[in-house]
C-alpha cells in the first residue's frame, strides 16, 4: 500500500486540480486507514495550546508578508466570509487529517523515527500547498510545529492551530485590515 499512498501525495503536488490538493488525499488517507483497520488519534490535550499557536503564526505571517489576500471577496460582506469561513474550516480539518492523523501516522508505523514523521508531514505540506516558494517554505516549517503538536498531543491541537490561523486570516481579510 505505501506505493500507492507515496504516488498519490506526489499526484496531489503535481496534477493541476480544481479543488485544494488535501481533498482527494482526504479520500485516499480515509481508504487506507479503513484498510489498516486505523482511525486518527485525537489526543485528549491541546486545544488551548494549539489555538494560541495559530494566532501566534498568523501574526508572524502578517508582519513578515505585511499582509497578504487570500480571499478578498469577504472584505466588508459578512455573509461572503461566512461562507467562505466555512470552506475554510472544512479543508483546514482536511489538512490535519491527512498530513497529521494519516502521513505522519503512517511514517511512525512504518517504524520511521519520530523527527522523520514530523519532516515527512512538513514535506507532503509543503508539497501540496499551492503557491510560490515563500508560502511553500512558511507552510512546510508551519508543518513543522503542527507535526510536533501532533506527536505530543494527538489531532485536536494542530487542527486547532490550523483553525485559528485559516479563519483569523479571513477574519482580518473581511474586516478590510490588509
Amino acid at each position: 500500500m505505501v506505493p500507492f499512498e507515496v504516488a498519490a501525495v506526489i499526484a496531489a503536488a503535481c496534477v493541476p486540480l480544481p479543488v485544494p490538493a488535501v481533498l482527494p488525499l482526504l479520500l485516499v488517507a480515509a481508504v487506507s486507514l479503513s484498510a489498516r483497520g486505523k482511525s486518527l488519534r485525537w489526543g485528549t490535550f491541546g486545544a488551548g495550546v494549539g489555538a494560541l499557536a495559530g494566532a501566534a503564526a498568523l501574526i508572524v505571517a502578517e508582519l513578515v508578508t505585511g499582509g497578504w489576500s487570500e480571499a478578498p471577496i469577504v472584505r466588508g460582506s459578512a455573509g461572503q466570509a461566512i461562507a467562505v469561513g466555512v470552506l475554510a474550516a472544512c479543508v483546514a480539518a482536511a489538512y490535519e487529517m491527512v498530513l497529521r492523523g494519516w502521513i505522519v501516522e503512517r511514517v511512525r508505523e512504518l517504524g520511521g523515527h519520530v523527527v522523520l514523521a514530523v519532516l515527512v508531514g512538513a514535506i507532503a505540506e509543503a508539497m501540496i500547498t499551492p503557491g510560490g516558494m515563500g508560502v511553500r517554505i512558511g507552510a512546510g516549517l508551519f508543518g513543522i510545529g503542527l507535526g510536533w503538536m501532533y506527536v505530543k498531543a494527538g489531532l485536536g491541537a494542530p487542527l486547532c492551530a490550523r483553525l485559528v490561523f485559516a479563519l483569523g486570516a479571513l477574519l482580518v481579510e473581511a474586516l478590510q485590515l490588509v
